[in-house]
């Protein structure tokens, strides 16, 4: 998974032998392998991780695309659900969110086909029409019928849009808020005020700002409109997505330095306790290779401490959604 430093190879080594010499005794060969396991670093540790934002989607006629923006959407390459299964077998990773990838419209069949699939690795969210009246009873449906978590909306599409606060829409909250459902928003800066009033009123309905809250770094001066997420810290039921550097980024170029000081400021605005981490896509669709998503973090985001990490790839996680066999955090 990651590039082999001189502690990881020479412990590595030094196992390797052990477990092969006859020149040791047994009783110090097992103290020796004893100390190389303790002396390993803590990167090498098993540890949790869990995306908590993968969209996945196939070229199969049976699940159509009805994009609600682009109808005659034509799409070349699939990201089926089985290519994801064997990515999270390669890099350790124990659970997803599947989220669905628009590309469908309002129908969530092959996210549902995907869950019950391989109900053990993941939860999912589906879309939801946000201006159809109908919408608490669509939620309710895509809960009840077919074990879905959450829904993800996306008034980033529509920048005027003021349906996320609109008395109209308090019985979707007071619905969301009986079924324990979890929202992502992929939202704009001058769209967090809305986000705010909803999440004070609606206290138990659980949400995720998708990708950092999309800070506009072709601006003169970002941090006026990515500063309004920062109201959103008061809420312990909101979270921010640490994920998608590639996208926020205007150098385009990894490791993305541009991006570093807005994952920083979210993360000593909001704590360790309000960041999940996600990527996006799984091969051959994905934008960043795993191994590299990873490293983001692990090497390039140095102001996270060690426990951060842990709580951002998979411990707060735990808080969020209900995986099978997990333990609540």
């Amino acid at each position: 998974m990651f590039q082999e430093n001189d502690d990881v190879g020479h412990h590595g080594r030094l196992r390797r032998w052990l477990g092969r010499t006859t020149l040791v005794p047994a009783m110090l060969r097992r103290s020796f392998l004893s100390l190389a396991a303790a002396a390993l670093p803590a990167a090498a540790q098993p540890r949790l991780i869990i995306d908590t934002h993968l969209e996945v989607w196939t070229l199969d006629p049976k699940f159509p695309f009805q994009h609600p923006e682009r109808p005659n959407l034509k799409v070349d390459v699939a990201a089926p659900i089985e290519n994801q299964v064997a990515c999270m077998k390669k890099f350790g990773i124990r659970y997803a969110v599947l989220i669905n990838p628009r590309y469908y419209g309002w129908d969530n069949s092959y996210i549902s086909y995907a869950l019950h699939r391989y109900p053990d690795r993941f939860v999912a969210h589906g879309l939801l029409n946000p201006l159809d009246p109908r919408a608490p009873e669509r939620l309710r449906y895509w809960v009840t019928e077919h074990g879905f978590q959450g829904m993800r909306f996306s008034p980033i599409y529509h920048p005027q849009s003021t349906w996320l606060n609109s008395k109209e829409h308090y019985s979707l909250w007071r619905e969301a808020e009986k079924l324990g459902a979890v929202f992502n928003f992929y939202i704009l800066p001058h769209q967090m005020p809305m986000l705010e009033d909803m999440a004070g009123r609606f206290p138990g309905v659980k949400i995720v700002v998708d990708h950092a809250g999309k800070p506009d770094l072709k601006l003169p001066d970002p941090w006026p409109e990515f500063k309004k997420m920062f109201r959103l810290k008061k809420f312990p039921q909101v979270w921010i997505s640490n994920s998608e550097p590639y996208e926020m980024s205007e150098l385009k170029k990894y490791p993305y330095p541009d991006t570093w000081p807005f994952y920083r400021a979210i993360y000593e605005e909001f704590g360790e306790d309000q960041l999940v981490w996600g990527t996006g896509y799984p091969p051959p669709r994905w934008e960043l290779p795993m191994d590299k998503e990873l490293e983001f973090v692990d090497r390039w985001c140095r102001f996270y401490t060690p426990e951060a990490r842990r709580k951002l790839l998979g411990g707060n996680a735990l808080r969020i959604w209900k995986f099978r066999g997990a333990e609540p955090a």
